[in-house]
């Protein structure tokens, strides 16, 4: 409501021609310029689109690897602190291992120097069918199974093994099997996750392993490239061979620009450091970045709106005014910073430039005198009167707000200028502020209030049948104020000529 307030304001002290101008030159420049701006941004896009898909690819891919190389990390640092522990069996490496489980893995377990597995027995079982064993001896100082469906949980897993040293220099491995979400949850890219595909492919089989894509049903499901890639666009196919071809030579990288009908992809390997012959693939359709360039020009085309609109109504108001009125608005302060309402300056701008329009409409001034409001300081103090004067204006506000301007003229003077209400619209508000005002106390103290009533003098005329300029409304309006505090106030009068 108080935003409202001071447009209302504002729009008595602003040229009613100036603004209009404003809006008709604003409109004009801002779709000149979003228009150019638009088209340069779309040129942009295509330029560089292919270019940014390749690099953005390439760093969802260095993300997942350093994601597994931080899960390596991990089992290096668990393995070295329990080899500097003394255990009195394997049996309690074991049980020391799972009360360490955190809930980020899906099993964690020791083989001791005979190769003896100390596990589930569902991880037992997994050890012997997908030949694990072999693979930890492999560790050097680390090593990384093959992806397999896990028993336990239904989900792709892998399990990592890392050199061991307990009771000495006895040797064994410690192994930690992690679920394959845990590097979809890594390596996801939130601005792309939608668009972005990212898979587990092994260079020999060319069978994957979807970590995250379009459709959650499918990751963590098994397929092969051969497959995946049958409706590649027959003049791409080469190009598809000759990057699956690097990957089988051992290159630790490679990108690919594809077409599958009418959506075009960029498609990026890039090895994993402990896991041989298993590469991170990442695919992305070209109109995915796109898509997500586009919502950054339109943030920048909103931020350019806002400047050009501050620019041009800076311009507009510098050029149409004259100097008299630019140093006027400089200088004027337009509340009262007690009661909030217009202060006398302000007010009188305003009111000029209402009642100087060139149809003249209707108007009143209401004139407002606090009665005895030096006696209120001098028997309650000046932060009693302080209240008064922030409650009466406050009540102006009740009655009047939505109906005109108000203004702090001095001490405990108000003035009020309505438009086009009736004499017997403004009596009746008189009366029901009089009433609010008999009601304001000016402590919260009702021992001291007692006694006390407030009230106030009111002087009315009307524009232009009072008078056709302000000074003379006022003077009008003075005068029948003067009336009422010569019959000994607690009243208004209307001016009678």
């Amino acid at each position: 409501m108080t935003n409202v307030k001071n447009k209302k304001e504002l729009s008595y002290i602003k040229n009613g021609f100036s603004f209009f101008a404003t809006i008709a030159v604003f409109l004009l420049i801002f779709l000149s310029a979003t228009t150019a701006l638009i088209a340069a941004f779309n040129q942009l896009i295509t330029r560089h689109d292919k270019r940014l898909s390749e690099e953005i690819c390439n760093l969802i891919s260095e993300k997942m690897n350093n994601s597994i190389r931080y899960m390596t990390d991990s089992a290096q640092n668990m393995s070295s602190v329990l080899s500097a522990q003394n255990f009195s069996s394997p049996a309690e490496i074991y049980e020391k291992l799972s009360s360490a489980n955190n809930g980020s893995y899906v099993s964690v377990g020791f083989i001791d120097a005979n190769q003896k597995i100390y596990a589930t027995e569902q991880e037992l079982l997994e050890f012997e069918k997908w030949n694990l064993l072999d693979v930890a001896e492999l560790a050097d100082p680390v090593s990384i199974s093959a992806p397999y469906r896990s028993g336990t949980t239904g989900q792709p897993v892998f399990t990592m093994f890392t050199d061991f040293q307990y009771n000495g220099n006895t040797k064994g491995w410690l192994f930690v099997t992690y679920p394959l979400r845990e590097i979809q949850s890594i390596a996801s890219t939130q601005s792309l996750k939608e668009e972005t595909e990212i898979w587990l492919m092994n260079a020999e089989s060319a069978n994957i392993i979807q970590c995250a894509g379009t459709n959650e049903y499918s990751i963590g499901s098994w397929a092969n490239a051969y497959l995946a890639m049958r409706d590649i666009n027959q003049e791409d196919k080469s190009a598809y061979d000759e990057w699956r071809n690097k990957m089988l030579r051992g290159e630790s990288s490679a990108s690919l620009s594809y077409g599958m009908g009418d959506v075009d992809y960029m498609q990026v390997y890039s090895n994993i450091e402990y896991m041989p012959e298993w590469y991170v693939v990442v695919r992305i359709p070209s109109s995915a970045l796109s898509a997500t360039m586009s919502t950054f020009r339109n943030d920048v085309i909103v931020f350019l709106a806002v400047l050009l609109i501050v620019t041009v109504l800076l311009f507009i108001i510098i050029q149409r005014r004259n100097e008299q009125e630019k140093n006027m608005l400089e200088q004027l302060s337009i509340h009262d910073p007690l009661t909030s309402v217009m202060n006398r300056r302000a007010f009188d701008f305003a009111a000029e430039q209402r009642l100087n329009r060139p149809t003249k409409k209707e108007a009143c001034l209401l004139f407002f005198d606090v009665d005895y409001f030096k006696q209120v300081n001098d028997r309650f103090g000046h932060e009693a009167g302080d209240k008064i004067l922030i409650e009466f204006s406050s009540a102006l506000k009740k009655h009047f707000g939505k109906l005109g301007i108000i203004s702090r003229y001095g001490g405990d003077e108000f003035v009020v200028l309505i438009d086009t209400a009736s004499k017997e619209e403004i009596t009746l508000l008189l009366n029901e502020l009089t009433i609010d005002v008999y009601n304001i106390r000016p402590t919260d103290n009702e021992e001291k209030n007692k006694g006390f009533m407030l009230s106030f003098s009111a002087g009315a005329a009307c524009f232009p049948k009072d008078a056709d300029t302000l000074s003379q409304l006022e003077q009008c309006a003075d005068a029948a104020l003067y009336i009422v505090k010569e019959r000994g106030r607690d009243g208004y009068e209307w001016y009678q000529g």
